[in-house]
């Protein structure tokens, strides 16, 4: 019988990544922390007694903290990611040495158009918001809470969302680029942001190769009635 009754696969494009190299594209708990994370002691130092103060905590106490990271997969860049952009659009895109047009059709990033989101934003600070792809798809019988991994103290932003079983396409994720910004570069390895499975159960992580046949087009313009949650619980 099979004890773990929630599953996550990776479903990697073969012809970009090898198994290892997804593998280290998605990471669980101890190598999901921060890097600096190590290096906290647990008590807090007390710099005028000059020891550590066994009443006082540091974050390696915090609940909330910990249990973010035990119980989500930080997803980092797969490679290396650098574009540039003037006020309307991307100029130019580079993934490694990744033949960007016969992997992603459209290229590994894209501009989201305003009209969508950003031109019923308030908020000024931003140019555009850019869609960027990943090589892998998740076949999950969970739902994922996609979120910014606010303890890497990432300079861009990540913006959020809930990922439902059903869904079946390709990973992406949004990135607002400020006004004054002209290049955005991600180095491979590149914490980007977490998905935590919105369950109490035990998750399998499996990965495998993604079958071409899976690779699907979608055939109407909308996919909202088959992507979105049926329950608020």
């Amino acid at each position: 019988m099979n004890i773990f009754r929630k599953k996550i696969d990776i479903l990697y494009f073969s012809k970009i990544l090898e198994k290892e190299d997804a593998k280290k594209m998605i990471k669980k708990i101890p190598y999901s922390f921060p890097n600096y994370f190590k290096s906290i002691p647990k008590n807090m130092f007390n710099p005028v007694l000059k020891k550590f103060n066994p009443t006082s905590f540091t974050i390696k106490s915090c609940p909330g903290f910990i249990n973010l990271y035990k119980r989500s997969l930080l997803v980092t860049s797969p490679y290396d990611i650098y574009l540039t952009f003037d006020e309307n659009k991307i100029l130019s895109q580079q993934a490694a040495q990744i033949n960007l047009q016969q992997h992603f059709p459209g290229n590994v990033a894209n501009v989201h158009e305003n009209e969508q989101l950003l031109s019923y934003v308030t908020n000024t600070e931003y140019k555009f918001i850019i869609k960027i792809s990943l090589p892998f798809y998740i076949d999950s019988n969970v739902s994922l809470l996609m979120s910014p991994s606010s303890y890497h103290f990432n300079n861009f932003e990540v913006l959020s969302g809930i990922i439902n079983p059903k869904y079946k396409k390709d990973i992406n994720f949004f990135v607002p680029i400020k006004k004054n910004q002209n290049e955005f570069f991600l180095k491979k390895g590149q914490p980007l942001f977490l998905f935590t499975p919105l369950c109490e159960n035990k998750i399998k992580l499996n990965f495998k190769k993604l079958p071409e046949s899976k690779m699907l087009p979608n055939l109407t313009f909308s996919t909202l009635k088959q992507n979105i949650l049926k329950n608020l619980t």
